[in-house]
């Protein structure tokens, strides 16, 4: 029986009610979802903690968040010292650049992974795309798609099995999340996900590889939303390869916005329109610069 390992994490936030300031700020809600036949996670763990150690030169249970790298960017900017308590400090020494690549690295290991499937969903929170959903109802909605489409991909592999797990969240959101999905399992039939374990593992993001991958996901597609080049960068070549597709479409399977809705599928369409020409726009100007030396 194969079994497989789903890992879930999100990026940015989400609020009922958003002032201007916090949508600002958050103009997404992301959540991923990582998918690895067993052995693969196993041999895929070991090349992540020799790259803590070999390129980054750091113990294999330093966490390396997406968000660590923005955090250090702000101190960097500011020219400030960084604070000995902070979870990155750790990194201090590292330039900017060889973090991001290190990203890069751990999301090439899942792209040249043929069990790895990604799924990505996202909830725009300008207020008029997004009526004011309570939190729990917004994940119920992430996590029914992300286990829709889990269900649908395990039945491709005959008697295969799929665990899921889900990083640790400040309490009031773990129990939130848990509340959703005992929600969906409830309201669900016996048959509808037959290849799903019924229940959530919240692990300890240190120690998780699979946790890490999917943080990057989620933060590299948030980026990418934002249309920062790095993240696009890292969205087209890394993860779009891997994003679960239906009859050969993307958009409403491995990656769509919740609610569901036209209005916004077609603003959705529109910001990967952009993301496709600004990256045609950087190889051309890569081009450029090559031929010109």
């Amino acid at each position: 029986m194969p079994v497989y390992f789903a890992f879930s994490d999100e990026s940015g936030k989400y609020k009922k009610e958003r002032s201007d300031k916090f949508i600002s700020k958050n103009p997404f809600y992301c959540r991923s979802a990582v998918i690895l036949e067993a052995h693969d996670w196993m041999k895929l763990r070991e090349k992540f903690y020799l790259l803590k150690k070999n390129f980054l030169k750091i113990r294999r249970h330093q966490p390396v968040k997406w968000s660590y790298i923005w955090s250090l960017y702000k101190h960097f900017q500011k020219g400030e010292r960084i604070p000995r308590h902070k979870p990155y400090f750790a990194l201090r020494n590292h330039s900017l650049d060889k973090l991001v690549d290190f990203i890069r690295k751990v999301l090439q290991l899942l792209c040249e992974c043929p069990s790895c499937r990604i799924i990505l969903t996202l909830t725009f929170n300008e207020r008029q795309k997004t009526e004011p959903l309570e939190m729990k109802e917004i994940a119920r909605l992430h996590m029914s798609h992300i286990f829709n489409t889990s269900e649908k991909e395990m039945r491709k592999i005959p008697e295969s099995v799929c665990v899921f797990f889900m990083s640790r969240e400040e309490p009031a959101l773990e129990k939130t999340i848990k509340k959703a999905f005992f929600e969906i399992h409830q309201e669900s039939s016996p048959q509808k996900y037959l290849r799903i374990k019924n229940s959530l593992n919240f692990e300890y993001f240190p120690q998780s590889f699979g946790g890490q991958a999917a943080d990057y996901c989620a933060g590299v597609f948030n980026g990418c939303l934002r249309l920062y080049p790095q993240s696009i960068d890292l969205f087209r070549h890394q993860l779009w390869p891997r994003i679960v597709q239906e009859k050969n479409m993307v958009l409403g399977y491995g990656l769509t916005e919740l609610p569901k809705n036209a209005k916004n599928r077609a603003y959705l369409e529109n910001i990967l329109d952009k993301v496709k020409a600004a990256e045609e726009r950087e190889y051309r100007i890569s081009l450029e610069a090559r031929l010109k030396s």
